[in-house]
């Protein structure tokens, strides 16, 4: 029902579609895929790559080798928490795995700066338990980020960290990209004073380092309060950090003199300063960033009683303004038989990145579609047992992944490597890299 009202492929999938598996005759796939967000460690001694597992209702879930996480994993891979925290639109993952053992005590305090603190304090950059991939999710090839390493976390200002963004750029305007960088906004205490910084991995060096951040200044009566639920976008050249009370931040993360830009939401959407902190990250299910029909959007569901109203904008060419596209009242579709579900609010699960006008909602325990332009619920359907209770459905439980046709035969660029489409020279195979990938997380 999903796949079909979001115009995917004719041709019917099979019920599930494995990366890790050949087949001689691969089946269509869809354009894209709602991700779940927590991907599944394998402890089965599967191959040192990932599989995805695609299905009809365009949900798909990843899994990982648990020894490429945790070496001699056994019973261990049980206390390692994993996330999707970014997809870029050629359809690479940015994954993390953290071990639960050890995470920071929780600090929900927000201190009078631009960049948020939020209770994640193990994201911040050096902490050791923490294990970062970048991901093909069709081919399967995974490779592991080094630590950033303890200069970084000596001089960083705890808990004045983003979550981690991924951005690719290409030689050209299509296929398959020719490098990656993966980054955070920070604080750091480097040469005394402290100050905003972009701290960065980038493919073409294989190294970690900061940059510091310029820009115009946020007033000091207001604070960043950036989700870290929520995963960073990649759009235009830039990663999208969403403050879900105020504004969003944009840096270019490949430039070496790297500056920040401010957008405030719509302004019936900018919320007062002095809004209860703990209520804040439960926005996040209620307002999204995503990109789709080649614009940056943002689109909000009132967290109210029905009629539900949701809100869709899109930024203007010069990242300075946004224009209503949708705003529409609307009562959601079930399964027919499906009992009407009384105390719930339907929260944000996907923006549609073909159609525009499309958007995903979880309401209870379904999955619906609302089609924003006709102003209607169009039906939804259950969502897959494996995804547990969401009955509280937190942010970012589900991430648009893109699946271009290339994607399964293209190469993640790292260093040392040439361009993935330079086809004429030397460069390591799917194979080795893999294997480089699997002995790097045992040194």
């Amino acid at each position: 029902m999903l796949r079909r009202l979001a115009g995917a492929a004719a041709a019917p999938l099979r019920r599930s579609l494995c990366t890790a598996a050949a087949a001689s005759s691969p089946p269509l796939r869809p354009p894209w895929a709602m991700l779940y967000a927590k991907p599944a460690l394998d402890a089965s001694g599967a191959p040192s790559r990932a599989s995805l597992d695609l299905h009809e209702d365009l949900w798909a879930q990843l899994s990982v080798p648990a020894r490429l996480v945790v070496p001699d994993a056994g019973d261990a891979a049980d206390f390692f928490a994993g996330a999707v925290r970014a997809a870029t639109p050629d359809g690479l993952l940015l994954l993390d795995f953290s071990d639960t053992r050890c995470r920071a005590p929780v600090d929900r305090t927000f201190r009078p700066s631009w960049l948020a603190e939020f209770d994640a304090a193990a994201e911040y950059a050096g902490e050791p338990d923490v294990a970062r991939f970048v991901c093909n999710p069709l081919s399967g090839q995974l490779l592991r980020l080094p630590a950033p390493g303890a200069e970084f976390a000596r001089s960083s200002t705890a808990g004045c960290s983003t979550g981690f963004g991924l951005l690719t750029q290409s030689e050209g305007s299509r296929g398959p990209p020719d490098r990656y960088v993966v980054a955070q906004l920070s604080r750091s205490r480097r040469g005394g004073a402290d100050h905003p910084v972009v701290r960065r991995f980038l493919s073409e060096t294989g190294e970690w380092d900061e940059r510091r951040l310029a820009g115009p200044s946020v007033p000091a009566s207001r604070d960043m309060r950036i989700d870290p639920n929520l995963e960073v976008v990649a759009f235009g050249d830039r990663l999208w950090w969403l403050d879900p009370t105020w504004a969003v931040c944009s840096v270019d993360p490949f430039s070496d003199q790297p500056e920040h830009r401010l957008v405030e939401l719509p302004p019936a959407s900018v919320l007062p300063d002095l809004i209860d902190l703990a209520g804040t990250p439960v926005l996040g299910r209620y307002r999204r960033l995503g990109v789709s029909e080649g614009k940056l959007r943002y689109v909000e569901v009132s967290n109210s009683r029905k009629p539900f109203v949701c809100s869709s904008f899109s930024l203007d060419e010069k990242g300075c303004c946004w224009t209503l596209e949708h705003k529409v009242a609307f009562n959601p579709v079930l399964p027919e038989r499906c009992k009407v579900l009384e105390d719930h609010i339907p929260c944000i699960a996907a923006i549609d990145p073909f159609r525009a006008n499309f958007l995903y909602l979880i309401y209870g325990h379904f999955l619906i579609v609302v089609d924003m332009a006709k102003g209607k619920s169009l039906g939804g359907q259950h969502l897959p047992e494996r995804a547990g209770d969401q009955t509280l459905c937190p942010s970012g439980f589900l991430v648009p992944c893109m699946l271009p046709t290339w994607l399964e035969s293209s190469y993640i660029p790292c260093a040392g490597t040439l361009s993935s489409k330079k086809t004429n020279s030397k460069r390591n195979s799917l194979a080795e890299t893999l294997v480089r990938a699997d002995r790097g997380q045992k040194n």
